[in-house]
């Protein structure tokens, strides 16, 4: 079982937490790292598939954001049109 990653301690600038978020992720990350290598897999390999996670999170972060803006937007327009 994983150790629990700590939530932010203090709210203050976005580098602070951006650090301070690292550093939570830290023990998790190499535990994963770790693992991967166990598996089999090269630094590179594990180094890129990472990135390219994180990127297609980002990616469908930002959709996912962009899908619920365009369903409150029509729902809100069939509300205007029923007279609600």
């Amino acid at each position: 079982m994983s150790a629990p990653i700590p939530g932010p301690r203090r709210i203050s600038d976005i580098s602070d937490r951006l650090l301070e978020c690292e550093e939570a992720l830290e023990r998790s990350f190499q535990d994963l790292v770790e693992r991967a290598e166990r598996a089999g897999w090269n630094t590179i390999e594990i180094t890129v598939a990472l990135q390219s996670l994180a990127d297609h999170h980002m990616l469908a972060k930002a959709e996912n954001s962009g899908t619920d803006a365009m369903v409150a937007f029509a729902n809100e327009r069939r509300r205007m049109l029923k007279g609600d």
